[in-house]
């Protein structure tokens, strides 16, 4: 091989090599941005952890409390850290599948957008599946979604105002949302005391709804803001005891 011919070869070797560079150097490139994308998704999801129990902590130091809306209102909690959105709901103002009394539940439904012939029925079913001794039937709220299984349009207004916490047999207007306050009585007032028994078995209890602002991430969710719901009840120690906590989801029935 000739001078010419040597240099021809080496210099197509030198354009494989620079190829097969470039091509690593963009393999790499594009592991380190998946890699930092990851990064930052765990960073995110364990800020909001520890936002959550943050607030957490806050609103058990706090509850119950006059200048604590209890009626799913927006808290804005400013936190070491971020800012996080509450919306608590004293499970004496909810409707309580276990002992919540057909009449009152079958107001409340109308409330929510039931109509006369499913609210009748589906409280009915409700009291039904319970029994005249007002037994614990529901024990997780599935078993509550069964029953509004042929009402899947009405399930998700009812959902966010659903609670089996305590025992409160009527709704507590005052601690009520909004939605519910206005529950009308029934036609004879005998069948339902909405001011006085059955309001104290459901105080200290609540339902939490907790929401951690962040734009990136609420962009990034397509189903838009997540909030964590806690079930808990208020102490005496100042703290809340947690009887259950979900996974950050859309709120159901809007955000």
């Amino acid at each position: 091989m000739n001078r010419r011919g040597e240099d021809g070869a080496v210099l197509l070797m030198v354009l494989v090599a620079l190829a097969l560079l470039a091509a690593l150097a963009g393999l790499v490139i594009r592991v380190s941005e998946s890699d930092l994308s990851t990064l930052s998704a765990e960073r995110a999801a364990f800020r909001r952890e520890v936002l959550i129990d943050s607030a957490i902590a806050s609103l058990g130091a706090r509850l119950p409390s006059s200048d604590l809306a209890e009626d799913g209102s927006d808290v804005v909690m400013d936190l070491p850290g971020g800012r996080v959105v509450a919306r608590i709901f004293s499970a004496s103002g909810l409707i309580n599948p276990n002992a919540t009394r057909e009449p009152v539940m079958a107001a409340a439904l109308a409330a929510l957008g039931a109509t006369p012939e499913q609210s009748q029925r589906l409280a009915l079913a409700v009291a039904s599946a319970r029994g005249a001794a007002n037994t614990l039937a529901f024990a997780h709220v599935t078993r509550v979604a069964a029953i509004f299984a042929k009402d899947e349009g009405l399930w998700p207004k009812v959902a966010p105002f659903i609670t089996l916490l305590g025992k409160s047999e009527t709704i507590d207007i005052l601690h009520a949302p909004p939605a519910l306050r206005g529950v009308a009585e029934p036609a004879t007032a005998a069948e339902v005391d909405f001011s006085g028994a059955g309001l104290g078995a459901g105080k200290g209890f609540y339902e939490i709804w907790l929401h951690v602002v962040d734009p990136a991430l609420d962009t990034s969710e397509p189903d838009g803001r997540l909030w964590t719901h806690v079930s808990a009840l208020a102490g005496a120690d100042h703290r809340l005891h947690i009887l259950t906590m979900g996974w950050p989801e859309p709120l159901k029935g809007g955000s």
